[in-house]
Protein backbone atom coordinates (compact mmCIF):
# COMPACT_ATOMS: atom_id res chain seq x y z
CA UNK A 1 0.00 0.00 0.00
CA UNK A 2 1.19 3.61 -0.62
CA UNK A 3 1.70 6.39 1.92
CA UNK A 4 0.67 8.57 -0.44
CA UNK A 5 -2.18 10.72 0.56
CA UNK A 6 -3.44 11.71 -2.86
CA UNK A 7 -3.72 8.14 -3.59
CA UNK A 8 -5.57 7.20 -0.62
CA UNK A 9 -7.86 10.07 -0.63
CA UNK A 10 -8.97 8.75 -3.98
CA UNK A 11 -9.17 5.43 -3.15
CA UNK A 12 -11.54 6.23 -0.67
CA UNK A 13 -13.97 7.77 -2.48
CA UNK A 14 -14.07 5.31 -5.42
CA UNK A 15 -14.93 2.89 -2.51
CA UNK A 16 -17.86 5.51 -1.35
CA UNK A 17 -19.10 5.69 -4.30
CA UNK A 18 -19.13 1.88 -5.38
CA UNK A 19 -22.59 0.16 -4.26
CA UNK A 20 -23.69 -0.37 -1.54
CA UNK A 21 -22.77 -3.50 0.88
CA UNK A 22 -24.92 -6.79 0.34
CA UNK A 23 -25.62 -6.29 4.24
CA UNK A 24 -26.91 -2.62 3.93
CA UNK A 25 -28.86 -3.52 0.82
CA UNK A 26 -30.95 -6.18 2.66
CA UNK A 27 -31.48 -3.43 5.24
CA UNK A 28 -32.55 -1.36 3.28
CA UNK A 29 -35.07 -3.60 1.02
CA UNK A 30 -36.01 -4.85 4.94
CA UNK A 31 -36.48 -1.52 6.28
CA UNK A 32 -38.93 -0.90 3.08
CA UNK A 33 -41.09 -3.98 3.25
CA UNK A 34 -41.68 -3.45 6.83
CA UNK A 35 -42.32 0.11 6.05
CA UNK A 36 -45.13 -0.64 3.80
CA UNK A 37 -46.57 -3.71 5.88
CA UNK A 38 -47.28 -1.21 8.45
CA UNK A 39 -48.66 1.44 6.25
CA UNK A 40 -51.22 -1.69 5.43
CA UNK A 41 -51.39 -2.59 8.40
CA UNK A 42 -53.01 1.32 9.27
CA UNK A 43 -54.60 1.16 5.82
CA UNK A 44 -56.75 -2.12 6.72
CA UNK A 45 -57.65 -0.85 10.13
CA UNK A 46 -58.79 2.58 8.83
CA UNK A 47 -60.97 1.04 6.34
CA UNK A 48 -62.58 -1.32 9.42
CA UNK A 49 -63.80 1.43 11.04
CA UNK A 50 -65.28 2.77 8.17
CA UNK A 51 -67.06 -0.26 7.59
CA UNK A 52 -68.35 -0.79 11.56
CA UNK A 53 -69.03 3.52 11.35
CA UNK A 54 -70.92 3.58 8.35
CA UNK A 55 -72.50 0.26 8.15
CA UNK A 56 -74.07 1.98 11.75
CA UNK A 57 -75.12 4.95 9.74
CA UNK A 58 -76.86 2.97 7.11
CA UNK A 59 -79.42 0.99 10.10
CA UNK A 60 -79.66 3.87 12.16
CA UNK A 61 -80.07 7.67 9.78
CA UNK A 62 -82.91 8.90 9.55
CA UNK A 63 -82.77 9.53 5.40
CA UNK A 64 -83.20 6.96 3.39
CA UNK A 65 -81.01 8.60 0.36
CA UNK A 66 -78.19 9.38 3.14
CA UNK A 67 -78.15 5.54 4.31
CA UNK A 68 -78.15 4.45 0.84
CA UNK A 69 -74.72 6.70 0.56
CA UNK A 70 -73.50 5.20 3.91
CA UNK A 71 -73.81 1.80 2.34
CA UNK A 72 -72.34 2.78 -0.68
CA UNK A 73 -69.37 3.90 1.29
CA UNK A 74 -68.78 1.05 2.77
CA UNK A 75 -68.87 -1.06 -0.54
CA UNK A 76 -66.54 1.23 -2.09
CA UNK A 77 -64.41 0.67 1.69
CA UNK A 78 -64.30 -2.83 0.18
CA UNK A 79 -63.52 -1.99 -3.37
CA UNK A 80 -60.11 -0.55 -1.58
CA UNK A 81 -59.00 -2.53 1.17
CA UNK A 82 -59.17 -5.24 -1.93
CA UNK A 83 -57.08 -3.18 -4.25
CA UNK A 84 -54.42 -1.92 -1.51
CA UNK A 85 -54.27 -5.49 -0.89
CA UNK A 86 -53.58 -6.35 -4.58
CA UNK A 87 -51.66 -3.17 -5.88
CA UNK A 88 -49.84 -2.14 -2.72
CA UNK A 89 -48.91 -4.87 -0.75
CA UNK A 90 -45.29 -6.26 -0.22
CA UNK A 91 -44.90 -9.14 -2.32
CA UNK A 92 -42.09 -10.70 -0.83
CA UNK A 93 -39.95 -10.85 2.63
CA UNK A 94 -36.54 -9.39 1.59
CA UNK A 95 -35.16 -12.33 3.34
CA UNK A 96 -36.49 -14.70 1.07
CA UNK A 97 -35.12 -13.06 -2.06
CA UNK A 98 -32.01 -14.09 -3.36
CA UNK A 99 -29.10 -12.76 -2.29
CA UNK A 100 -28.17 -11.68 -5.94
CA UNK A 101 -31.18 -10.72 -6.58
CA UNK A 102 -31.63 -8.15 -3.73
CA UNK A 103 -31.36 -5.13 -6.01
CA UNK A 104 -33.70 -6.55 -8.65
CA UNK A 105 -36.42 -7.66 -6.11
CA UNK A 106 -36.04 -4.08 -3.90
CA UNK A 107 -36.42 -2.20 -7.69
CA UNK A 108 -39.72 -4.30 -8.49
CA UNK A 109 -40.98 -3.16 -4.70
CA UNK A 110 -40.75 0.02 -5.23
CA UNK A 111 -42.20 0.20 -8.83
CA UNK A 112 -45.04 -1.77 -7.61
CA UNK A 113 -45.39 1.00 -4.98
CA UNK A 114 -44.83 3.66 -7.27
CA UNK A 115 -47.39 2.38 -9.60
CA UNK A 116 -50.04 2.04 -6.66
CA UNK A 117 -49.31 5.45 -5.64
CA UNK A 118 -49.54 7.25 -9.02
CA UNK A 119 -52.83 5.84 -9.47
CA UNK A 120 -54.27 6.38 -6.26
CA UNK A 121 -57.18 8.89 -7.33
CA UNK A 122 -58.62 6.00 -9.31
CA UNK A 123 -58.56 2.61 -7.13
CA UNK A 124 -58.52 4.80 -3.39
CA UNK A 125 -60.40 7.82 -3.90
CA UNK A 126 -63.11 7.41 -6.39
CA UNK A 127 -64.90 3.96 -4.65
CA UNK A 128 -65.86 6.23 -2.08
CA UNK A 129 -67.15 9.31 -3.91
CA UNK A 130 -70.45 8.40 -4.45
CA UNK A 131 -71.70 6.87 -1.17
CA UNK A 132 -69.85 10.69 0.28
CA UNK A 133 -71.55 12.69 -2.42
CA UNK A 134 -75.10 10.87 -1.33
CA UNK A 135 -74.71 11.18 2.38
CA UNK A 136 -73.95 15.32 1.85
CA UNK A 137 -76.60 15.48 -0.31
CA UNK A 138 -79.08 12.58 0.39
CA UNK A 139 -81.24 15.05 2.19
CA UNK A 140 -81.64 17.51 -0.43
CA UNK A 141 -82.79 14.92 -2.95
CA UNK A 142 -85.51 13.23 -0.37
CA UNK A 143 -86.78 16.88 -0.46
CA UNK A 144 -86.95 17.34 -3.66
CA UNK A 145 -84.89 20.16 -4.01
CA UNK A 146 -82.41 18.27 -6.62
CA UNK A 147 -78.84 18.07 -5.95
CA UNK A 148 -77.80 21.52 -5.73
CA UNK A 149 -81.19 23.46 -4.81
CA UNK A 150 -81.89 24.91 -1.23
CA UNK A 151 -78.42 23.55 0.28
CA UNK A 152 -77.54 24.58 3.51
CA UNK A 153 -73.78 26.30 4.07
CA UNK A 154 -72.54 23.70 6.00
CA UNK A 155 -73.47 20.98 2.58
CA UNK A 156 -70.92 23.15 0.66
CA UNK A 157 -68.61 23.34 3.56
CA UNK A 158 -69.18 19.20 3.80
CA UNK A 159 -68.39 19.30 -0.18
CA UNK A 160 -65.30 22.28 0.21
CA UNK A 161 -63.79 19.92 3.05
CA UNK A 162 -64.32 16.43 1.48
CA UNK A 163 -62.77 17.67 -1.79
CA UNK A 164 -59.77 19.97 -0.31
CA UNK A 165 -58.81 16.17 1.98
CA UNK A 166 -59.01 14.32 -1.01
CA UNK A 167 -56.64 16.92 -3.18
CA UNK A 168 -54.25 16.25 -0.58
CA UNK A 169 -54.41 12.79 -0.27
CA UNK A 170 -53.62 12.74 -3.82
CA UNK A 171 -51.05 15.06 -3.74
CA UNK A 172 -49.55 13.33 -1.01
CA UNK A 173 -49.29 10.01 -2.91
CA UNK A 174 -48.46 11.63 -6.04
CA UNK A 175 -45.85 13.35 -4.06
CA UNK A 176 -44.12 9.64 -2.35
CA UNK A 177 -44.74 8.22 -6.15
CA UNK A 178 -42.38 11.29 -7.39
CA UNK A 179 -39.86 10.12 -4.31
CA UNK A 180 -40.42 6.39 -5.44
CA UNK A 181 -38.88 6.67 -8.87
CA UNK A 182 -35.59 8.98 -7.58
CA UNK A 183 -35.30 5.84 -6.11
CA UNK A 184 -35.85 3.72 -8.74
CA UNK A 185 -33.39 5.89 -10.96
CA UNK A 186 -30.71 5.40 -8.25
CA UNK A 187 -30.90 1.37 -8.48
CA UNK A 188 -31.11 1.63 -12.23
CA UNK A 189 -27.97 4.00 -12.24
CA UNK A 190 -26.30 1.49 -9.87
CA UNK A 191 -26.80 -1.33 -11.29
CA UNK A 192 -27.14 -0.05 -14.88
CA UNK A 193 -30.66 -1.07 -15.62
CA UNK A 194 -33.55 1.13 -17.26
CA UNK A 195 -36.57 2.73 -15.76
CA UNK A 196 -39.84 1.84 -16.56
Amino acid sequence: MSDDPAKQAWQSTVAVGGPLPLDQLRRNADKFYRLIRLRNRIEFAACLLVVVVFTAYAFLLPVETVRVGAATVVGGTFVVAWQLHRRASALVPPDEALAAATLAHQRAQMVRQRDALASVFYWYLLPFMPGLLLMIFGAAIEQGFGILGHLRWNDWGAVSLTAALFVFVWWLNRRAARKLQKGIEEIDALTGGNGS
